[in-house]
């Protein structure tokens, strides 16, 4: 935890994304194996949805956490040419 606000908060949006991203996938891979039509499984699974926490939730906890890992990109300016 930093004290600049600013880069807690793009620390946090970018873990939500990676999760959005994850469910994402998950959700393409599982799409991937049924027909367009429904199946059974289908119509079970969506009887037992069960909502998952915000992306935003879940990052902003593994941050105060302390459970992410991130590094300062190097700047531009540091770059020779």
């Amino acid at each position: 935890v930093s004290d600049d606000i600013y880069k807690n908060t793009i620390v946090s949006a970018k873990r939500a994304r990676q999760i959005i991203q994850k469910r994402f996938d998950e959700e393409q891979a599982n799409a991937e194996l049924f027909d367009e039509e429904y199946t059974p499984s289908m119509v079970e699974e969506i009887n037992d949805y069960v909502e998952k926490d915000k992306a935003i939730t879940t990052s902003v906890e593994e941050f105060l956490n302390k459970e992410l890992e991130w590094k300062k990109p190097e700047s531009e300016d540091s770059l020779s040419d």
